[in-house]
């Protein structure tokens, strides 16, 4: 298995937070691995140079066989993956804003939860990328490869404002901050706070944080499974452990024990560094 998590070119750093690179191969006399993922506060580009997965979108009970290059926008609850016994698979994970500031797309009119084909979506050259990657092997130059065609698109970014500098600063603090505070860092009102987010993210500066929150517990959790959840709820800034039970409910539909169950069913995990 291979399983790393890059820094993008410092040119990219203003839109894209991280690039990950992630390939296994399993015994194909077990079950296909599934993979629980939390929503997350980050918008996605997703390349399967191979087979994609398939989806589950719990909340609908609905499955779906993924492009094999793939945008996700917002996210407001959990989904599971279905991977082959040989996956590979390439994830540029954007800066809050940067979805919006690459598509030029409104993220509250992005459909919530499920994926878009990219193809269709930023750029008919996403299939030559997906050859390249299939025949290349040096996971650092599958990383070139993608921040090639990124920086290609650097000249047709949307302008950046204020609140863009502002978003990776909640995530590095996993959400403990208020709306009074970001709208005073980010020059504007609560109402054009409000209308920012909507267009920029897809979600109010309410749902930003409290998902921030939650999500780090997750990750928290991903990281460290030994941790208890109780130390999680502290540490996340909960004010005891069911608020962070509310919220597993709230964003999973399960209890955080389930969550946790699920964990220890998966050959490994697929620890995210968003906020590390």
């Amino acid at each position: 298995m291979f399983h790393k998590i890059y820094k993008p070119h410092p040119a990219l750093s203003e839109f894209v937070n991280n690039i990950m690179v992630f390939r296994f191969e399993l015994d194909r006399n077990l079950p296909r691995p599934e993979f629980s993922f939390p929503p997350l506060p980050e918008q996605c580009l997703y390349f399967y140079p191979f087979e994609a997965p398939e989806s589950e979108y719990l909340t609908t009970n609905k499955k779906v066989k993924l492009d094999r290059s793939i945008l996700v926008g917002p996210q407001v609850n959990r989904i599971k993956l279905k991977m082959h016994h040989s996956n590979f698979t390439v994830k540029v994970g954007f800066q809050p804003c940067g979805l919006y500031r690459l598509l030029g797309i409104s993220m509250n009119e992005f459909p919530v939860d499920e994926s878009l084909d990219s193809t269709y979506i930023l750029d008919r050259g996403i299939k030559f990328i997906n050859e390249q990657l299939a025949e290349t092997q040096s996971p650092d130059k599958l990383k070139a490869i993608v921040e090639t065609f990124l920086l290609k698109k650097l000249g047709h970014l949307r302008s950046r404002l204020p609140i863009d500098n502002v978003l990776p600063l909640i995530l590095k603090d996993g959400g403990l901050i208020n709306v009074d505070e970001i709208a005073s860092q980010a020059c504007v009102s609560n109402r054009q706070l409000e209308r920012q987010f909507l267009q920029r993210v897809g979600v109010s500066p309410k749902f930003f944080i409290r998902q921030t929150r939650f999500a780090k517990a997750w990750v928290m959790k991903e990281n460290i499974p030994n941790i208890k959840w109780t130390t999680i709820a502290h540490e996340c800034g909960y004010f005891d452990q069911m608020h962070l039970i509310r919220d597993f409910k709230a964003f999973c539909g399960v209890s955080p024990s389930v969550i946790e169950s699920e964990f220890n069913a998966t050959p490994f995990l697929l620890r995210n560094q968003l906020f590390y």
